[in-house]
């Protein structure tokens, strides 16, 4: 039995390195026009299906906390509070937060002899992709209609992008949900 010490010290391990993870795959971004490509919400939402609700957020929260202070942990190097607030990218990282949150909390902490809901990986992180375009979609309603016009036809490559994302982490989080699952209270 796992005393509640080393529990709480593999649940801190796990948000730690969850961050670094989501802050380390930003250097691995592929410049594009009018957003650039990344797995970092491959990996927010890989956290959220593996580990559940508190330790997503808390990894997806101290991701966004280190990029507002200034470290380059967002895509491509981006960084600081103005990125957040300013620019159609940083929406999209603030979506980021959202999804963790909706899909950990929806798969739940993973518990040991417990069987994986397979139906219910696929549904969380197919709307864990879904989520992530909310806010920045609703920058571009609420601005200017002609930014949301110019955005549109690069939709459809992005979205394909996702579903391969998408179609990566259901079974790799299958596979970490086991890993990281808890003993039953």
């Amino acid at each position: 039995m796992i005393d509640e010490n080393s529990k709480k010290k593999n649940n801190s391990i796990a948000v730690l390195g969850a961050c670094l993870l989501i802050c380390v795959s930003g250097i691995f971004c592929l410049k594009a026009k009018p957003v650039d490509f990344t797995l970092q919400n491959m990996f927010v939402i890989l956290t959220a299906a593996s580990l559940g609700g508190a330790q997503a957020a808390g990894a997806a929260g101290l991701f966004l906390t280190a990029g507002a202070l200034g470290l380059p942990v967002f895509a491509g190097g981006g960084k600081g509070l103005a990125y957040l607030t300013q620019t159609f990218n940083g929406s999209f990282v603030l979506g980021y937060f959202i999804a963790a949150l909706v899909v950990g909390f929806f798969t739940g902490t993973p518990k040991k002899n417990a069987p994986i809901p397979v139906k219910k990986l696929i549904i969380a992180c197919v709307l864990g992709y879904v989520l992530v375009y909310v806010p920045p979609v609703a920058s571009l309603l609420n601005g200017d209609i002609k930014n949301f016009a110019e955005f549109a036809p690069f939709l459809p490559t992005y979205l394909i992008f996702d579903l391969v994302k998408c179609a990566v982490t259901v079974p790799l989080a299958f596979v970490l949900r086991r890993k990281f699952a808890v003993e039953e209270e």
